[in-house]
């Protein structure tokens, strides 16, 4: 035996070893030293092969542990799978739990005649990730077909928007610079590239608010601020059905379209062909790009109609509408023709631009007699603020200044009795000494709070008109106290 493996054992194990005594079968420590016993015999046979005997023969691995196995927190189970199987006693078989058995690949080696049982199934695993593909997916880059919407800030103020459908070529071009196709293509959206001149463009996709804002128009559409309230008035849920009067350029519609859902339908009547087809074409722009986006259709359930709402409502009887809404010039005079349709209870909003045209509205039920009751007549309005750290003009950081206390006369006159030493002192501050960005604390940075110089001023008025059912009239023939 070689002496340098001797060495290397554990100082009572070198003993018995050189003594030739060594614990008897059965005991603890009886798997323990048949280890040992094992490594000792590896190091001579290693030794023998270095000194020329014959070649070495070759020494013995532990299997690789399958990456399915549970790894049992046993100490026992640990010990046992590092020795090799013949060498484990009785007593050690009976100490292990049904859980803690022998792993497969000993129990291979006890029974190496048995053949492998035959797979059950086309059971397949996935293979083990690593830790950098278990973090969450980060969402699907820009491809060919996707809506984009490209933004240049500069300080607190947008200068540069515009949406667009991205193509395999081509390029983006502005008054600060172009950004090819070609580098847009696989970028992930919420990022900021740099244009041929330098400047930071963010590219994201828009959404429905802002497609509705920045796509094509012919009319003039209704903002998302007032399509927001009339779809409170009117309380669209998924898979009813809806009216509506005068598609414009289809902003409406796309809100309506998702709001019912694949199961509902939205009717849109518009009079004039060049209306009628820039709205057709602006809800398959955004379906397509939304089938791009997403990979799933978006519900074809909207039926542009180019013609008069009081021409073709007659072959609408057996038609009942959950809702309706009116952007007409005269809407007083389609409602009689349109309440016929309208569900008991159902609500009408309508979208008038002048007060005189809400009078004329109001004034026209009430000659016509119409069941409709006016519960409302709002106007929304929304301020848009500015909140952003102050800079200067050099692009340092504003430095806060603290407030100026006015003094009675009789502390002046003993401010003015003291040393200038201490007013030096007295009159220097944290705040007026100028730190760097890194050590300022959290909060000593003065912000800009003010509403933005232009604000969205009037859009429109909001009626919402309720369909009920008149009270019979009173006979006067039963008296009930």
């Amino acid at each position: 035996m070689s002496p340098l493996c001797v060495g290397r054992m554990m100082p009572w194990l070198r003993n018995a070893v050189l003594c030739g005594k060594l614990p008897p079968a059965g005991s603890a420590g009886s798997f323990l030293a048949c280890r040992h016993r094992v490594h000792v015999q590896r190091c001579v046979n290693h030794s023998d092969s270095q000194e020329g005997h014959g070649p070495a023969a070759p020494i013995p691995t532990r299997p690789a542990r399958p990456l399915g196995n549970r790894r049992s927190l046993s100490p026992l189970d640990r010990v046992s799978q590092m020795i090799a199987p013949e060498f484990i006693s009785q007593e050690v078989h009976d100490l292990l739990s049904p859980d803690e058995e022998l792993s497969d690949p000993q129990r291979e080696q006890l029974s190496p005649t048995q053949p492998p049982s035959a797979p059950q199934g086309n059971t397949t695993h996935a293979p083990l990730q690593d830790d950098g593909d278990l973090s969450p997916p980060q969402g699907t880059p820009f491809k060919p077909g996707d809506l984009v919407l490209a933004e240049y800030k500069r300080r607190h103020y947008s200068m540069f928007k515009k949406m667009f459908v991205l193509k395999s070529s081509g390029k983006l071009v502005s008054n600060w610079g172009a950004i090819s196709s070609l580098d847009i293509v696989g970028k992930l959206p919420g990022q900021k590239l740099l244009t041929s001149t330098g400047h930071q463009f963010l590219l994201k996709r828009p959404s429905l608010e802002e497609f509705v804002t920045y796509m094509k128009r012919g009319p003039t559409i209704s903002y998302p601020k007032d399509m927001t309230a009339m779809m409170m008035m009117m309380d669209v849920s998924p898979g009813d059905v809806v009216l509506e009067a005068g598609s414009g350029s289809g902003a409406l519609s796309l809100f309506l379209s998702r709001a019912v859902g694949s199961e509902g339908c939205v009717h849109s009547f518009e009079v004039r062909a060049d209306h009628h087809a820039i709205a057709k074409n602006n809800f398959l722009k955004w379906k397509n790009g939304w089938q791009t986006r997403c990979g799933q259709p978006w519900p074809d359930n909207v039926q542009f109609i180019n013609r008069n709402v009081l021409d073709t409502l007659p072959d609408y009887k057996s038609v009942a509408f959950d809702a309706a809404a009116l952007d007409m010039l005269n809407p007083h005079v389609a409602l009689p023709a349109i309440i016929e349709n309208l569900k008991q209870g159902a609500v009408c909003a309508v979208y008038i631009a002048n007060i005189t045209q809400v009078i004329d509205l109001l004034e026209g039920i009430r000659c016509c007699e119409l069941p409709l009751l006016c519960e409302k007549v709002v106007e929304v309005k929304i301020t848009d603020w500015l909140v952003a750290p102050s800079f200067r003009k050099d692009g340092s950081i504003s430095k806060r200044v603290g407030p100026k206390l006015t003094l009675p006369p009789e502390n002046q006159i003993l401010e003015e009795t003291d040393d200038d030493d201490d007013d030096d002192e007295e009159s220097q501050t944290d705040e007026d000494l100028e730190l760097p960005t890194k050590d300022q604390p959290f909060g000593q940075m003065p912000y800009i709070a003010r509403p933005l110089p232009w604000q969205t001023g009037h859009t429109a008025f909001l009626v919402q008109l309720r369909k009920f059912k008149p009270a019979p009239e009173h006979t006067g023939t039963g008296d009930h106290s």
